[in-house]
C-alpha cells in the first residue's frame, strides 16, 4: 500500500513538470541569433585592465631645480630657484658671493631616472663650480639638461690681497700680492680658479686720478689668463668715466675683425681688493713686445705719440714736424743718442717728409714706401667711426715695425672718450663730423685719391658688420645686467658727471640706447660721405 502512495506522488509530480514547462514554451516569443562581439568599456568605466601595449611611456621633463637655503647654510642667504630656460639649459644665479659651490640641489622631474654628469642622482652636495650635465630618462626616451650656477654677478672675480692690506698709492712702486681668479660659467676657461703671486701699482694718466683706479699687474711668471697666450704682464681698466662700461671692449671688437695685426684682448671681472669688493674691471691684455702681442721681432720698434711724455721720467721720446706731441720709443730700452733711438727718429722723419713731400702719392716713392697701407686704413678708420677723442694727435697713438720693414699703426688703444663721451668740442659728441683726420698725416693722406679708395673699400666692410658690432654690444650689456648695479652701489656713476662726459643719461639702459643710436647714426652720416667721394 505504501509503495502505491509513493508511486502516485512521483507521476504527478512529475506530470506538474511536464506542464508547467508546456506552459513557459507557449509564453516565450522566439528570439534573433547575436552573434558574440568584444565587448567595449564605456568612456567613464574605471573597471578596466589595459593590454601592455596601450601604456603611454612618460615624456622625460625636468620640472624645478631650486637650492634651498636650509639645505645650504653657509653658502645661500635664501632659497635660488632656477630657471629652466628653453627645455635645454638651467641658469641659477647666486646673489651672493661663495666660497665654493659644493650644494645640495633640489630637483624635481617626471620620468624614471636622473643621473647627473652620467651618475645617478642621490640626496647630497654636487660641485657645480662647472657646467653640470643632466639627463632625465624614461623608458627609451632621455632629455638633457646643461645647469650654469654663477655667484654674484655671474661675471669672473678677481682677488688681490696685497702684504698686510697696504693700499696701492703709487704708479711706480710696485706692491707685493696674492691673486686668485675664478673663472666664469661662460668663459674660456669654464670654472678654472687661479692661484698665484703677483706685484700690483697703478697706471694710467688722467685715470690715475679717478677715484675708481686702474692698476698693472706683473707676475713673478708667464701666465695664461681666460685660456689667453701666457705672459707676465696684464692690466685692469677701470672704465670709470664710461658709464656703459663697453666703449673699450666695443672698439677691441673693431680691432679684432679688423686687417691690425693684434688687438688686445679682454675680460671682464669682478674686483675684491684687500677684502672689499672695488667693481667691475676689463681685465686685458698690456701692449708690450712678445711674439703673441705686439710682434716685431727682437730689434724692431714700438712708439707712441704721447702728449704726457715729456712728464714720465722713462720716457725716450723726439718730435716731428707734424705731429702735436712727441713720439715715445715705448721699446726697447734706449737712450739718448744711440743706435735704436737714432734709427726711430730718422725713420719716422724720413717717412715724414716723403708723407708732405710733392711726389708723396708715387706708389714706389711716395708714401707706400714707408707706411703700410692696411694698418693705417683700418687704425684710422677704427678710431674715426668711433670718434675718439684721444686720436686726434694726443695719446694712446701706437706705432710699430720690424726692422727694415714698413711702419705700422696699432695697436689700438683708450676709447673710454668715445661713442660721443667727449666733452673736448661741439665735433667731438655729435655723431656728424670728421674728428682724426685733422691729425696732420691723416689730413695729408686723404689728399691721395688712392688712400680714400682704400678708405671707402674698407669703411663698406665695417658699415657691413653693423649686425654683428650691435649684437656684440647687446650681448656684453646683457652679460653685465647684475654687475652694473653693484658697480654703481660701489661708485655712483651713472647719475654723475665724471671728467669728460658730455651726457648723462641716467640708468645704465639709457647709456647703452644713446651709445648705440649715436654709433648708428655716425656709421650712415660716414656712409653718406664717403658715397660721395
Amino acid at each position: 500500500m505504501m509503495r502505491q502512495k509513493c508511486f502516485l506522488w512521483v507521476l504527478l509530480g512529475l506530470l506538474g513538470i511536464f506542464l508547467g514547462c508546456a506552459d513557459s514554451e507557449e509564453k516565450r516569443e522566439p528570439q534573433p541569433y547575436i552573434p558574440a562581439s568584444p565587448s567595449i568599456p564605456s568612456p567613464d568605466s574605471t573597471d578596466v585592465t589595459p593590454s601592455v601595449d596601450s601604456v603611454e611611456t612618460v615624456i622625460p621633463l625636468l620640472t624645478r631645480f631650486v637650492f634651498r637655503c636650509d639645505e645650504n647654510p653657509y653658502q645661500l642667504q635664501e632659497d635660488v630657484v632656477c630657471d629652466i630656460i628653453d627645455d635645454s639649459v638651467v641658469v641659477c644665479r647666486i646673489p651672493n658671493i661663495v666660497e665654493n659651490k659644493l650644494l645640495v640641489p633640489d630637483i624635481q622631474f617626471e620620468g624614471e631616472s636622473l643621473l647627473i654628469d652620467g651618475v645617478q642622482y642621490h640626496e647630497g652636495k654636487y660641485d657645480f663650480q662647472r657646467p653640470v650635465k643632466l639627463t632625465v630618462s624614461s623608458g627609451d626616451m632621455m632629455k638633457d639638461y646643461m645647469v650654469y650656477v654663477h655667484s654674484f654677478t655671474g661675471i669672473p672675480i678677481v682677488w688681490i690681497e696685497t702684504e698686510q692690506r697696504k693700499e696701492i698709492l703709487s704708479k711706480d712702486e710696485y706692491l707685493n700680492a696674492s691673486f686668485k681668479l675664478e673663472e666664469g660659467q661662460i668663459t674660456r676657461g669654464v670654472g678654472d680658479i687661479v692661484y698665484d703671486s703677483v706685484k700690483i701699482k697703478g697706471r694710467g694718466n688722467t685715470s690715475w686720478e679717478f677715484d675708481k683706479k686702474p692698476y698693472r699687474l706683473k707676475f713673478d711668471r708667464e701666465i695664461s689668463l681666460f685660456g689667453e697666450p701666457k705672459d707676465r704682464s696684464w692690466v685692469l681698466l677701470a672704465n670709470y668715466n664710461d658709464k656703459t662700461m663697453l666703449r673699450n671692449q666695443i672698439s677691441f671688437f673693431l680691432g679684432k675683425i679688423s686687417k691690425l695685426d693684434w688687438t688686445p684682448r679682454a675680460h671682464f671681472v669682478e674686483l675684491m681688493l684687500n677684502g672689499k669688493y672695488n667693481g667691475t674691471y676689463l681685465l686685458c691684455e698690456k701692449i708690450k713686445v712678445s711674439e703673441d702681442r705686439v710682434d716685431i721681432g727682437d730689434d724692431g720698434l714700438l712708439m707712441e705719440v704721447d702728449g704726457y711724455a715729456k712728464n714720465e721720467k722713462d720716457s725716450r721720446y723726439f718730435s716731428l714736424a707734424h705731429f702735436w706731441h712727441e713720439v715715445n720709443i715705448k721699446a726697447p730700452q734706449v737712450e739718448y743718442g744711440d743706435d735704436t733711438y737714432n734709427y726711430a727718429k730718422e725713420l719716422m722723419t724720413e717717412a715724414e717728409n716723403t708723407l708732405f713731400s710733392d711726389h708723396f702719392t708715387d706708389e714706389k716713392e711716395g708714401w707706400r714706401k714707408y707706411l703700410d697701407e692696411d694698418s693705417f686704413v683700418d687704425w684710422y678708420l677704427i678710431n674715426e667711426i668711433v670718434k675718439n677723442g684721444d686720436a686726434e694727435g694726443w695719446s694712446s697713438i701706437y706705432l710699430n715695425c720690424r726692422r727694415g720693414e714698413k711702419i705700422k699703426m696699432g695697436p689700438i688703444w683708450d676709447f673710454d672718450q668715445a661713442f660721443g663721451n667727449c666733452d673736448y668740442a661741439e665735433e667731438t659728441r655729435t655723431p656728424e663730423g670728421f674728428w682724426n683726420w685733422h691729425m696732420p698725416w691723416i689730413a695729408q693722406l686723404y689728399k691721395d685719391p688712392y688712400f680714400v679708395k682704400l678708405l671707402k673699400e674698407r669703411f663698406n666692410f665695417f658699415y657691413g658688420q653693423k649686425e654683428a658690432i650691435f649684437r656684440e654690444i647687446n650681448d656684453n650689456a646683457q652679460y653685465l645686467r647684475y654687475a652694473v648695479v653693484e658697480n654703481e652701489n660701489r661708485w655712483h656713476t651713472l647719475y654723475t658727471y665724471n671728467w669728460r662726459n658730455a651726457n648723462i643719461w641716467g640708468s645704465y639702459d639709457n647709456e647703452v640706447q644713446f651709445m648705440k643710436q649715436w654709433l648708428n647714426a655716425r656709421l650712415e652720416w660716414m656712409k653718406g660721405i664717403y658715397d660721395k667721394m
